[in-house]
């Protein structure tokens, strides 16, 4: 009899700390429940080794929709941060996509070292040090841990580990990234690094905007373009602007016709969706702000955008993201 009392007793009181713990048995609401969530977050806080490039990752999903279970990757132009790029971003979470603004080692280095080097294996040597930290040239010094690869697992293990809620567990495979779940696309120097990517990983999809590795000395694409990837060239796109400011848009169609892309320059000003089914979009819209390299930067920098206004992006330039992202 007073061991059936001592284990009631025990009971009653587990069933009050359980209470406690559910706040009385009323459900907690999940903060990030019917909402656009938001989150900057440096590289150091996901790894405390990094101390360089150190500006913030920007990340949103958007938990209204419904989810896409997969990873949307971007990657910024030479010396910009993920916070100018909102935009895109933006849309690839209201499309169901869990969105990352990928904060990288993005200094000029890559083409200073490429561009007129007698040495056409320069380029791809530079972006696989980028990508992955395997040391490959003296040009860039990149480590395993401060890569892209290296950051976005990092970023991905922290996600998983601070908002377990929110699914990003799983685009991570036995500890690693799963790239087959991974959106990759970039702008300018980014969007090298996304094809570049593509082509050694199974990517869902990759997305070049206003891209070119061109070796101006030895006038001929970078040796990288013509190697075999793993990513069929049928999930590859590209979207630029034919006055283009940086990169010279003719050498640029040859190079994307060189890596298999499909289709032929479809306009999004004056076609819409499905864009006769090419995967090589273009825009000649005149862009928000002047400055800078405008056309360059018109196809996805939130400043030089085209917007309505109410400062949202053309819808042309929405359904064009949509498009490309995969909707």
């Amino acid at each position: 009899m007073r061991q059936f009392i001592t284990i009631f007793f025990a009971a009653l009181l587990f069933s009050a700390c359980s209470k406690e713990k559910n706040n009385g048995g009323i459900p907690v609401p999940d903060p990030y429940a019917n909402k656009l969530n938001e989150f900057s977050i440096t590289p150091s806080m996901a790894n405390a080794t990094i101390n360089t490039f150190d500006n913030s990752h920007l990340l949103f999903v958007d938990t209204r929709v419904s989810s896409k279970k997969k990873l949307f990757v971007f990657l910024p132009g030479t010396s910009g941060f993920p916070s100018v790029y909102s935009l895109v971003l933006k849309k690839a979470a209201a499309l169901g996509y869990h969105a990352i603004g990928l904060m990288y080692p993005n200094s000029s280095d890559l083409y200073i070292a490429s561009a007129t080097s007698a040495d056409n294996s320069m380029f791809g040597r530079c972006r696989q040090e980028i990508f992955d930290g395997t040391d490959m040239t003296t040009s860039v010094s990149i480590q395993p841990e401060n890569s892209i690869k290296g950051r976005l697992l990092s970023l991905l293990q922290y996600l998983n580990r601070t908002y377990p809620t929110l699914g990003w567990g799983q685009f991570l495979l036995a500890g690693q990234i799963d790239w087959s779940k991974c959106i990759i696309a970039g702008h300018s120097q980014g969007g090298g690094h996304a094809i570049y990517i593509s082509k050694k990983v199974l990517v869902s999809r990759a997305v070049s905007f206003a891209s070119m590795d061109w070796n101006t000395n030895l006038n001929t694409s970078a040796a990288w373009i013509a190697e075999p990837g793993v990513t069929p060239a049928s999930q590859l796109y590209s979207f630029i602007s034919p006055r283009d400011q940086v990169f010279d848009y003719v050498k640029v169609e040859r190079q994307l016709t060189e890596l298999g892309i499909t289709g032929s320059p479809v306009s999004i000003d004056t076609e819409t969706i499905p864009y006769s089914n090419s995967h090589r979009l273009i825009t000649t819209a005149t862009p928000a702000i002047g400055i800078l390299f405008p056309d360059h930067n018109i196809t996805c920098l939130d400043n030089y955008v085209p917007k309505t206004s109410t400062g949202a992006a053309l819808g042309s330039f929405e359904n064009a993201w949509g498009y490309l992202i995969g909707n």
